[in-house]
Parts: structure tokens; C-alpha cells; sequence
């Protein structure tokens, strides 16, 4: 890559150990450049304004301006692309969250505490994570923001987004079913997507299964973000735990959840296999179960994220005559996983993502 197209990062921390070391880390890849260095959240939105980077690194817990604050003024006044530099206690995980809502695309977790010293122990990911940040479309950052309307819609219609991809010939599977189940999984852009999602939804007379690539200690502050704005309950999935109407259970960090049915009742059930798949929780998994156990009783939904989980399993739901959907080019701040899902040959409906919502409600309909 040549210098006119590496990709420009300014470094955002209150650690002078971090402002030393995070761009000696960065560099190391020939494809990024540091082209600037920030103490604290005023000086983040005043070099953003001046040098106008291609990603921002962003510290939460700063003087003068913190990195909340700092976000919420970048995304309304310069919208960048930024990856959050969280620490992993329950006060980082929530504030990772309230990041994510704000604008933020994608996030990494500090080693150590807030100064890392063994922070060269995450250079790798912190690197891949830089260039995953720099694909986000930055036309959606400031309008896929779940903060705005207060999570009921999109700021702004997707009118201008690239055309849809054309779909795959239908199958011809009979079609009559009456849905039970339905399952949603996302990745990078997700938790932001998914205030929108059920931002939109009243109490569903069925159940919600909901896989999302996320670490650790993430989860329970991800599922109280999901339920302060939904008029269903959410909350990190319990294994063996019943699936029950108007009831949305996120698959908790670090496990698969699958699909069983017991004496005609659906089930959320926990488990660490297999071990072998990228992600754990793994959208393959889900949807290969809810394909297996519901049939043609359930609808799926793939939405933004980097990769391509979820597209084999979403294909098994379409084979047995479920309803499948994928959010579209336009608005996804990835489209890895939803153009995989389309490639293989296993959505039924592409759809804008304020737009799934209403697709979701018309397969309710008697």
C-alpha cells in the first residue's frame, strides 16, 4: 500500500504509556499511519476537525472531555469511523455499549486496566480491528446511530445507498407455516443495529433468539442496553431457559445457543460445542437449530458483521421453508455476513435496516 493510501489513525488516550506505545504497535503494519496523537477528549474532536483521520482509537475515561462525550460530538460534527479502547470491568462494558449506541463501529479491550502496560499482548487484534473499522461506510455511521430518535428509526432515509444485489430464484418449497421462532444474528455494527431493530418492534406473540459476536463481560451490559428500549423483555439467555413469547434472549459470550423443543415447547439451550467455529456464540449454530427443531416455523435474520457466519446455517432455515432475511448493502456498516447469506443462495429478503422490523410483523400475520 502506498503512503497516499495507507489508512490515517489518530490515537486517542490519557495514558502517556499508550500514546507511546499504541502507535509503535499500529506502524508496524505498513498499511496504517499514525498522523495523530490526542491526551484527552477535546483534543480528539479538535485534530479529528484538522487532520480528519480515516480512524480514531478512542479512550473512554479521559480529562477535560471524556470519550463519550468526545464521540457524541465527532459523530454529530466530522462523523470517523472509531474503535473504542474499553477496559474490561462492568463499568467499561457498559460504557462500551453506550459507545457502540453513540456512533462507535467496533471495540477492544485493554489487557490490564487503563494503562496496559502489557498492552503488545492485543497488537495483533488491535491491528485487525483498525482495518475493520476503516471498512465501515462512513455515509451510515452518523445515520445507523441508535442514539438518535431516541432507537425508534433511522435519522434519515437510505435513499441514497447502493442498489440491493439481485436475489437468487426462489425455491420452491411450500409455504404455508405459522411462525414460532425468530433469530436474529449480527456482528460488527450489530449492537447499534439492533437498538434500531427492536426499537421498531411491539411485544412479539413469539419468542426472540438473538446472536451477537461479542466478548466477555459484554453481554449482560448489551442486554440491559437491548431492554431499556424494547417493549419486550431482554435479557442474556440461562440454558434450558423456556423461549416464550415477547421475550428476546441474547446468547451470552463464550457460548453457542441452540434451539431444543421439549414436549412441544421451545428451549434456549447453552453449549461450548462445537469449539472449533470462529465465534462463540456462533450464528451458524443458531440458525442450523432453529432450522432443524422449527422447519419452516421460523423466520431468521442476518445483519451487519464482518465475515461470513451465519451463512450456511441461514441457507438450512430457507431449505426446510423458514423465512429468511438480510439487511442490505446500504445500510450495513459491514456487509460480510448479509452478502455471504445472499451469495450462498439463503435470503428470501433483503431490506434496509429500518425496514426489518416490518418485514418481521408481516410474517406474524394470519
Amino acid at each position: 500500500m502506498s503512503k497516499q493510501s495507507q489508512i490515517r489513525v489518530l490515537v486517542v488516550d490519557d495514558s502517556a504509556f499508550l500514546r507511546r506505545h499504541i502507535p509503535l504497535i499500529l506502524e508496524k503494519d505498513s498499511t496504517l499511519k499514525v498522523v495523530g496523537i490526542a491526551a484527552n477528549g477535546q483534543e480528539a474532536l479538535d485534530m479529528t476537525k484538522e487532520l480528519r483521520p480515516d480512524v480514531i482509537t478512542l479512550d473512554v475515561i479521559m480529562p477535560v472531555m471524556d470519550g463519550l462525550a468526545a464521540l457524541a460530538r465527532i459523530m454529530k460534527e466530522v462523523p470517523t469511523p472509531v474503535l473504542m479502547v474499553s477496559s474490561a470491568t462492568r463499568k467499561g462494558a457498559q460504557q462500551t455499549i453506550e459507545a457502540l449506541s453513540l456512533g462507535a463501529v467496533d471495540y477492544i479491550t485493554k489487557p490490564s486496566g487503563p494503562v496496559s502496560l502489557d498492552i503488545g499482548l492485543i497488537g495483533k487484534e488491535l491491528i485487525e480491528k483498525v482495518k475493520t473499522v476503516y471498512a465501515a461506510k462512513i455515509n451510515n455511521i452518523s445515520k445507523v446511530n441508535a442514539a438518535s430518535e431516541k432507537f425508534r428509526k433511522i435519522t434519515e432515509e437510505f435513499s441514497q445507498g447502493m442498489p440491493v444485489n439481485p436475489m437468487p430464484d426462489p425455491i420452491p418449497i411450500p409455504r404455508k407455516r405459522k411462525i414460532e421462532l425468530i433469530g436474529v444474528a449480527a456482528s460488527t455494527g450489530g449492537p447499534a443495529a439492533l437498538q434500531v431493530l427492536l426499537g421498531g418492534l411491539p411485544s412479539l406473540p413469539v419468542g426472540m433468539v438473538i446472536v451477537q459476536h461479542i466478548v466477555e463481560g459484554f453481554s449482560q451490559a448489551l442486554a440491559q442496553r437491548l431492554n431499556g428500549l424494547s417493549p419486550m423483555e431482554v435479557k442474556v439467555a440461562a440454558s434450558r431457559e423456556p423461549i416464550l413469547p415477547g421475550v428476546v434472549l441474547l446468547a451470552p459470550a463464550g457460548q453457542h445457543l441452540k434451539v431444543i423443543r421439549v414436549g412441544g415447547n421451545l428451549y434456549a439451550f447453552l453449549d461450548k460445542e462445537p469449539s472449533d467455529t470462529l465465534h462463540r456464540p456462533s450464528a451458524d449454530v443458531l440458525f442450523s437449530s432453529m432450522a432443524e427443531i422449527c422447519g419452516a416455523n421460523c423466520c431468521a435474520v442476518i445483519m451487519t458483521g464482518m465475515g461470513e457466519d451465519g451463512a450456511k446455517g441461514i441457507k438450512k432455515v430457507r431449505d426446510r421453508g423458514g423465512i429468511t432475511m438480510a439487511q442490505d448493502e446500504a445500510t450495513s456498516l459491514i456487509f460480510g455476513m448479509p452478502k455471504s447469506a445472499i451469495a450462498q443462495g439463503g435470503i428470501d429478503i433483503v431490506t434496509p435496516l429500518d425496514g426489518i422490523s416490518r418485514e418481521i410483523l408481516k410474517t406474524l400475520q394470519p
